[in-house]
């Protein structure tokens, strides 16, 4: 009877052990810090997967973030750290909202009241000392090597400062003479590329959009790490957005 009781206890430990070793690690949202904006605010974050790699990164737009912002022109920037797990298990090192009230050039395709979602590779020191184009013009055109940015995109004149050359999507519907609303971008400047950019209009934004749709991937990085493959934008219940970058690979 004393070892059937053994057997039966020991029996009773395994199983409890089992059960808890077949528990499946949740994913793990970490929030970076928070900025006001318009009523409200924005704060950034990472989604770690149940193994601990970056499965997206993004920003999260509080409802009241659209009221009352900025009229100055030509922009308002908005700059965000992104915590620690961003920063250390992926290349993106930092996030600049632009509000453009009026757009920007060009003219008819993207002088419309849109933001800009600049996801940087680049460190937040080195961004801010870009200078304007007159100042740096070999740095702005110097470009990233061949691979480094999709074949369909195209890098446009000069540059912006406390940002760089862009470069856009050739083949979006903007440019076939349809409606700008949204669209992705690439930066570059002295020879790297330097963010990865969704580039959306306010009006399109307010339609409580639910967008997945996959971004036109180099060939070649500069250095290893996780890469997103998607962009998203994610309208919640409360009005609130996510916006993010999906689907991390490494490479």
């Amino acid at each position: 009877m004393k070892k059937l009781f053994i057997c039966l206890f020991a029996a009773t430990l395994f199983l409890g052990c089992s059960k808890d070793d077949d528990k499946v690690a949740e994913p793990q949202r970490i929030y970076g810090p928070s900025l006001p904006m318009g009523n409200g605010n924005v704060k950034t974050w990472i989604l770690l997967d149940a193994d601990g790699n970056p499965s997206s990164i993004g920003f999260t737009r509080s409802k009241e973030a659209f009221d009352n912002l900025p009229a100055t022109l030509p922009e308002t920037a908005y700059m965000l750290a992104l915590p620690d797990a961003a920063t250390s298990k992926t290349p993106f090192q930092h996030v600049m909202i632009n509000w453009n009230p009026q757009g920007h050039e060009p003219a008819g395709i993207y002088n419309v009241p849109h933001f800009d979602f600049h996801f940087y590779i680049q460190p937040m020191t080195e961004t801010m000392a870009i200078p304007t184009y007159d100042k740096a013009m070999a740095k702005f055109d110097n470009l990233p090597p061949s691979g480094s940015i999709h074949a369909d995109f195209a890098k446009g004149p000069g540059g912006v400062p406390m940002m760089g050359a862009h470069w856009s999507d050739t083949t979006s519907p903007e440019f076939k003479g349809q409606p700008f609303t949204e669209t992705f971008v690439f930066g570059s400047y002295d020879g790297k590329v330097t963010f990865w950019e969704q580039m959306v209009t306010m009006s399109y934004l307010k339609t409580a959009p639910m967008l997945d749709k996959a971004i036109k991937l180099p060939t070649k990085y500069e250095k290893a790490g996780y890469y997103p493959t998607r962009y998203t934008i994610k309208t919640n219940t409360d009005g609130s957005q996510d916006i993010a970058l999906e689907g991390f690979t490494k490479r």
